[in-house]
C-alpha cells in the first residue's frame, strides 16, 4: 500500500483539477473522499507506527491530537486563503485560483506544524 500512496494522492489530486473545469457539483464530493482518505492512512500509520512500543496508547493519542489540530488549522486558513483569492481574481478563475491557495496554506500550516512539534520533541 505504501508503494502506491504518492500515485493515489496525484490521481486524486488531477482529479479535483479536472472536476473543476468539467463537474464542478463533483469537487466538493471528491473533495470529501480525500479528506477522508488521507485521515483515515494517517490514523492507520501513526498506529502502526506505535503499536507496540511503550506508552503506545499515549503516543498514538499525541500524534493523532496534532493531525486533526494540524487538519482543523489548514481547513480553517485554506478555507480563508481560497475566498480571498477568489474575490481577488473573479468568478472565471475563482476556483482554481482558491483551490491553489488552499493547497498553499496547507503545505504552509503543515510546514510550521511539524517545525513546532521537532521542536517540542527534541
Amino acid at each position: 500500500m505504501k508503494k502506491y500512496t504518492p500515485f493515489i494522492f496525484v490521481l486524486l489530486f488531477l482529479l479535483a483539477l479536472l472536476s473543476i473545469a468539467l463537474f464542478p457539483a463533483f469537487s466538493s464530493i471528491l473533495g470529501t473522499i480525500t479528506l477522508l482518505l488521507t485521515l483515515s492512512l494517517s490514523t492507520y500509520t501513526i498506529y502502526t507506527k506505535h503499536t507496540g512500543t511503550e506508552h503506545a496508547r499515549a503516543k498514538i493519542l499525541k500524534d493523532v491530537g496534532v493531525m486533526v489540530l494540524t487538519l482543523v488549522s489548514v481547513i480553517f486558513l485554506g478555507g480563508i486563503a481560497s475566498m480571498l483569492a477568489n474575490a481577488q481574481v473573479g468568478l472565471r478563475f475563482g476556483e482554481l485560483a482558491g483551490l491553489l491557495s488552499a493547497i498553499a496554506a496547507s503545505f504552509g500550516v503543515g510546514y510550521l506544524v511539524r517545525v513546532g512539534v521537532g521542536r517540542l520533541a527534541g
